[in-house]
């Protein structure tokens, strides 16, 4: 029995002793470590496999005996070279971090919704002690695999056609609405306040953020929102994304949604694909912009910024080389902006060298990423409502040892901030300096603050003002040196306007 137990996933007696939760698929036997309960890999869907491929979330079904909650659910699949761990279709997953003290009153909720330009990534980023500084400020963590690049994102007008709201795309948009609606049954089983409930990204986890926030069937499932170096932008029509689903059946010499459902993944996964939201009638309606200015957004406060170095990492893929040439940067310019460049781009960001036009590079795409969460914040702002607080974040931290190179988010690059909002410098063995421990204990206060009340501000930390349309009210986040020496950044309202076009 104890064989057929451990086969199925299930606890037998023997796991007894740890702690145990009943939610409303089941119950689910955890681990306890330090005062804080973790509970990982948990099925909040239907596995989407077979003739459920593609198609919007289905229930659970629920289970019979304690079912181990130990270990992370595998990986959604997904083509990203540096993630080695086990990978599925049966991958819909969420992860649950919280205090083993019970509290007089429920605990307010962050769900985390990875990044990964909606290809890549996983909800066990962090590890399985990934929530321990949130939960040790008194913070319940979520977080959430959902379905990526062609399973997440794949329209067809036969899908459309079969669906009861003729909607098809977005499955991975889908996934993360049922995983809110699984945390608004089910959290007060952990101690959580399903009233309480923060959603919180980076990169496209920040545009999932944004994009939930105009989505009607998120509608009340969220009270707070927290954008990291990602928004979201005008939406293409379902007609588009339906025209790229068809031509990948054809490419496939699969025309008919049947066949696409049989093939394996592998087939699939072989395929060019662009993972992006569309316009397609029931997640999203209209346009973002149209949203907010009838006021029909979802009205929370939001938690929004980005980084002073998003173009060293996001450059190389935005101009397709890691140097750009002199010779070439007018033609790559020309790729964004047509073939007459306005002045002003030229003027401020120059090409003359190879030095120079990369360096042009990685600030047009960092100033262009500010102008989209700058946008986003006006937007918020001249709706009236709920307010927005806006960073930026221009904190070098202290660079890994000589064996082990900082690669990625390096400066402050992009995602560089999550270790320090989430307080996740423990997981790397760098030699952080004063300053990195001054500003994790700064954000990670921000944040959780936020999380508990809507509003960042708390005892010991500077004054975040609320974001009133002027950049001098964006909060800058890092030493008082960086801020001093890096803490300008263009008025986005005359200066890159073109960009936006």
């Amino acid at each position: 029995m104890a064989l057929l137990f451990a086969a199925i996933g299930l606890s037998s007696a023997a796991h007894a002793a740890s702690p145990t939760v009943t939610i409303d698929s089941g119950a689910l036997s955890g681990a306890e470590k330090d005062g804080v309960m973790s509970y990982l890999g948990i099925p909040y869907v239907a596995p989407p496999i077979g003739d459920l491929r593609w198609r919007a979330p289905q229930p659970v079904k629920a289970w019979r005996g304690v079912r181990q909650a130990t270990e992370f659910g595998p990986v959604c699949r997904q083509t990203a070279d540096w993630i080695k761990l086990p990978q599925s279709e049966d991958c819909v997953t969420l992860n649950v971090w919280a205090p083993a003290r019970k509290a007089a009153r429920p605990y307010p909720v962050l769900i985390w919704i990875h990044g990964g330009a909606f290809a890549n990534g996983h909800g066990g980023e962090w590890g399985p002690d990934g929530g321990k500084s949130l939960v040790q400020k008194g913070v319940i963590l979520v977080s959430i695999n959902y379905r990526l690049g062609v399973f997440g994102f794949f329209a067809h007008p036969e899908l459309s056609a079969e669906a009861p709201d003729h909607a098809s795309g977005n499955q991975g948009f889908r996934d993360q609405v049922a995983a809110l609606q699984w945390v608004r049954r089910n959290i007060a089983a952990f101690g959580g306040d399903s009233g309480r409930v923060t959603i919180a990204g980076s990169s496209a986890g920040g545009s999932s953020v944004a994009a939930l926030t105009v989505s009607p069937l998120a509608k009340g499932l969220f009270q707070r929102g927290i954008a990291e170096s990602g928004v979201v932008g005008p939406l293409p029509t379902k007609a588009t994304a339906e025209t790229a689903g068809t031509a990948l059946g054809q490419a496939l010499a699969t025309p008919h949604l049947s066949d696409l459902r049989k093939l394996g993944a592998e087939d699939l996964l072989k395929q060019s694909w662009r993972s992006a939201p569309n316009l397609d009638g029931v997640v999203f309606t209209e346009q973002p912009q149209q949203s907010f200015a009838a006021g029909r957004q979802n009205k929370t406060p939001m938690l929004l910024g980005w980084n002073a170095d998003e173009g060293l990492d996001l450059a190389p893929a935005a101009f397709g080389a890691k140097i750009v040439a002199a010779a070439d940067y007018e033609r790559q310019l020309q790729k964004l902006f047509g073939p007459q460049i306005p002045p002003l781009i030229l003027a401020q960001y120059p090409g003359k060298t190879d030095a120079q036009a990369t360096e042009s590079t990685q600030r047009l795409v960092t100033d262009f990423i500010g102008l989209r969460h700058f946008g986003w914040a006006t937007m918020q702002q001249k709706a009236g409502g709920p307010p927005a607080y806006l960073y930026y974040y221009v904190h070098s931290p202290a660079e890994p040892s000589a064996d082990q190179p900082c690669y990625y988010g390096c400066k402050a690059g992009h995602t560089s901030e999550i270790r320090f909002a989430y307080g996740q410098l423990w997981r790397e063995a760098r030699r952080w300096n004063a300053d990195d421990l001054a500003l994790q204990e700064q954000m990670l206060g921000y944040w959780t603050n936020f999380v508990k009340t809507g509003d960042p501000n708390g005892p010991g930390l500077p004054k975040w003002p609320m974001f009133d349309g002027k950049p001098d009210t964006a909060q800058r986040l890092g030493s008082p040196t960086e801020i001093r020496e890096r803490g300008a950044f263009p008025d986005f309202r005359q200066s890159l306007d073109l960009a936006a076009q």
